[in-house]
């Protein structure tokens, strides 16, 4: 693990609870919960990763896994989500400690990330 990884590691231990909301054209179009989680890479070293888990307006949800390098949560620091290739651009806005609890309680992880990986195999999906 490079410096950069660490340091990224160290600003996940930050984030570990957070909220964020995902916005398109001015409206919130859903929101992203941050979980750190220890794991083990393959030669056994401990290191730290996330889950993010993203919830769409629409009621969708989809969860993704990462660890270093963290490209998803690189691109996530930098301001903006894209969703697939041929999606568009969400701004990434962190919301303030005095409504991060709040919206954990609604949009924040409370399951095993399997639970969450069950429920979007199983949705449709519309989003543009």
């Amino acid at each position: 693990m490079d410096e950069d990884d660490r340091d990224l590691s160290a600003r996940l231990a930050v984030l570990d609870g957070a909220i964020a909301e995902l916005v398109h054209n001015g409206a919130v179009a859903g929101w992203l919960a941050v979980q750190a989680a220890p794991f083990r890479n393959l030669f056994f070293v401990k290191q730290i990763g996330c889950w993010l888990l993203f919830t769409w307006a629409d009621g969708t949800i989809e969860i993704e896994e990462d660890y270093p390098p963290f490209a998803l949560l690189r691109q996530i620091l930098e301001g903006t989500f894209r969703s697939d290739d041929d999606g568009p651009d969400y701004e990434v806005r962190w919301v303030p400690d005095d409504r991060r609890q709040e919206l954990w309680q609604r949009y924040g992880v409370h399951e095993a990330p399997g639970y969450y990986m069950g429920l979007a195999a199983k949705q449709r999906r519309d989003r543009p």
